[in-house]
């Protein structure tokens, strides 16, 4: 491995420690108390709520064994896919904090059966909108896939994931839309910056 790689392979694990020891507070302490607006969203008026919340984790955690799976045999897709992800979530909350959105009056909880008891224990934060960390991860299994097929399932399961959270009344249209377009600058600028190469996939757009 490069030095470039263990560079980044080290921001990664210090980023992440930190996101998981610390946003949970940045969250409830920071982002749940400051003023929010109501963005207009047509999306929602068609759609009436309903619970999704099975079916989206489903998708969701089938695509990241699939990915965990595929990326431990490439090493330089991994880095470049935890370092997308990492730098991501830094932005999140600047982002949540300079866009703030109060969440939809008749949005049902999302709730994770695997992990919403150890970042939200009480299961009722529901401000961390913009923009959508579902579907930016999801983007980022979708840009380090080097088989065709394999990319193209997870596009469709991204597809069907940002259908069921603004389905669920989880997030506002915008959120799934700037999701992963901000996913994809962020990987085009890591990409450059590592040199990363080879696939098939889109990592090597």
């Amino acid at each position: 491995m490069s030095t470039r790689y263990r560079w980044a392979l080290a921001f990664c694990t210090v980023t992440l420690t930190l996101i998981v020891l610390y946003m949970p507070a940045y969250y409830l302490q920071v982002i749940q108390p400051k003023r929010g607006f109501i963005p207009w969203d047509p999306v929602l008026d068609i759609l009436p709520p309903i619970e999704l919340s099975l079916a989206t984790f489903t998708i969701l955690y089938i695509a990241a064994l699939q990915t965990v799976i595929t990326a431990f045999r490439k090493p330089d897709l991994f880095i470049l896919g935890l370092s997308t992800y990492s730098v991501v979530s830094l932005i999140r909350p600047v982002t949540m904090f300079l866009l703030t959105f109060e969440p939809p009056a008749d949005m049902i909880l999302l709730v994770d059966p695997i992990t919403s008891f150890l970042v939200y224990p009480d299961n009722t934060f529901a401000k961390d909108l913009f923009f959508s960390g579902h579907v930016s991860t999801l983007t980022v299994m979708v840009l380090v896939e080097p088989n065709k097929v394999a990319r193209w399932a997870k596009i469709a399961a991204t597809t069907v994931v940002g259908l069921f959270l603004v389905w669920q009344h989880v997030h506002y249209t915008i959120d799934l839309l700037v999701a992963p377009l901000v996913t994809y600058g962020v990987f085009v600028s890591i990409k450059g910056s590592l040199g990363t190469a080879g696939g098939d996939g889109l990592v090597t757009g």
